[in-house]
């Protein structure tokens, strides 16, 4: 038995790996809609399913997780409102919830706290490198003034992504310059709880480095959303890091450590702000036609960092609307709603005035806040089962604040549920976010 348990923690680490990868492919603009992604995601959803297999059989070391019984309750919600919706389509559905099931089965779910920790590390370090790839491919796509449309390759009826700088910001290797952010800003927050753990200098000049580098594709992505998460996760770690500061005079040790929390909560929200105006600045410089009609024509100065195509009248970015969608999809159909993958179909079909396909710029089929996307998608029975999931661990969280690992926690889980205000994360999708998010939770519970 127990070479049986060694085997399954060593394919659960290569699984939860691969599942990482998986969502590095299909957010990266270089690889999503490609083949390449199948070559990786059918041996991970493989080794998921054997997994799972294994956890069904010994369940009962895995249903102690903490909360677990109310994410079956949100899984089973999942199944009833796929079959509801099922005229509409149910393959991406069924595809979302075999996701769905490792999130919680083999992410979330453990009987082994000490394993899972060490997981963990791994994935983040996984982490920082293909954020540290991705960011310095976009760097490079800028510097050589590259741009174009990305059209998918595989599903031809795809949305259009983006390559490099475009309107005004930079999507570089990534198709949604948000998303990338915040997997920036997580990248930030484990560079620097990597750098206060190792005692290496040439390593931790390297995480130095990453530092640097996200917070610069932070800036020129002109992500409000990153610049927010960072601010969120930069505030929580600082604070939690200030608790071991060895100060015996307790009334110095505050005052130090509001003065410390201050300038790195400002810094991490100042800092980008300074990066851009400087370089719009220098940009405008640029733009100024030569002096003397007898110098060589100049070459085309880089763009300015202007999120141009943003509605000035509406501070939400018209994500107020799309919320008061969902609030009328939920009133349609509010017990188990409408199920994730047949949103759109669904709106076609009963309410045609819905501003999701009604509005000017696109067909919004995400509501943009994690809150109101599993309203809509899950109904009363999604949205109550979760909510009490969310309060599980948040007490639990905060029964456990002596452990080692309460400061990467708490930022992780601030950083990720400040994100979701905004855009859909933790589930539903396969992305960075979401997989370092329910791997970061379930390591939550007394050291040993």
């Amino acid at each position: 038995m127990q070479k049986l348990q060694k085997y399954e923690k060593n394919l659960s680490l290569a699984f939860k790996l691969l599942f990482l990868a998986v969502g590095f492919l299909q957010l990266s603009s270089l690889t999503f809609g490609t083949d390449i992604i199948s070559y990786i995601q059918w041996p991970t959803v493989a080794l998921g399913c054997l997994l799972l297999a294994y956890r069904l059989i010994f369940f009962k070391r895995y249903i102690k997780s903490k909360g677990l019984p109310f994410l079956i309750i949100f899984a089973c919600g999942f199944v009833a409102s796929s079959l509801l919706t099922a005229r509409y389509g149910i393959y991406e559905n069924l595809r979302g919830f075999i996701f769905l099931c490792f999130q919680i089965g083999i992410l979330y779910a453990t009987d082994d706290k000490q394993t899972q920790r060490a997981h963990l590390f791994e994935c983040m370090k996984m982490h920082i490198f293909a954020s540290a790839l991705l960011s310095v491919i976009s760097f490079g796509f800028m510097l050589a003034g590259y741009s174009r449309i990305f059209e998918p390759i595989v599903d031809k009826q795809g949305p259009v992504y983006y390559h490099g700088f475009v309107q005004g910001r930079l999507y570089g290797a990534y198709w949604d310059a948000n998303i990338a952010a915040t997997v920036c800003a997580l990248s930030i927050i484990f560079s620097v709880w990597f750098f206060i753990k190792t005692k290496n200098k040439a390593v931790r000049a390297l995480y130095i480095l990453n530092i640097i580098l996200q917070v610069f594709y932070i800036t020129f992505s002109d992500s409000r959303t990153g610049k927010l998460s960072l601010f969120a996760g930069a505030f929580v770690l600082t604070v939690m890091l200030c608790r071991e500061l060895k100060i015996k005079k307790s009334v110095l040790k505050t005052a130090v450590s509001v003065l410390i929390i201050g300038v790195v909560s400002i810094s991490a929200f100042a800092i980008p702000e300074l990066i851009k105006t400087c370089y719009n600045i220098a940009v405008s410089e640029a733009e100024t036609p030569p002096s003397s009609p007898s110098q060589a024509e100049p070459v085309s100065p880089p763009t300015a960092i202007d999120r141009g195509y943003d509605t000035k009248e509406d501070i939400s970015n018209r994500r107020f609307d799309i919320w008061m969608s969902a609030v009328e999809i939920f009133k349609s159909s509010p017990v188990l709603g409408v199920s994730r993958a047949n949103i759109l179909p669904y709106v076609e079909d009963n309410i045609p005035d819905s501003y999701l396909i009604t509005n000017d710029h696109l067909r919004f089929e995400s509501m943009h806040n994690m809150f109101f996307e599993i309203l809509a998608s899950g109904g009363l029975v999604g949205t109550v089962s979760f909510v009490l999931f969310a309060i599980a661990v948040l007490v639990y969280l905060l029964k456990n604040t002596t452990s080692k690992l309460f400061g990467l926690q708490l930022s992780v889980c601030c950083l990720v549920v400040t994100a979701s205000l905004v855009m859909a994360e933790i589930v539903y999708v396969i992305s960075p976010i979401s997989t370092l998010f329910w791997l970061t939770i379930s390591t939550i519970g007394e050291d040993k």
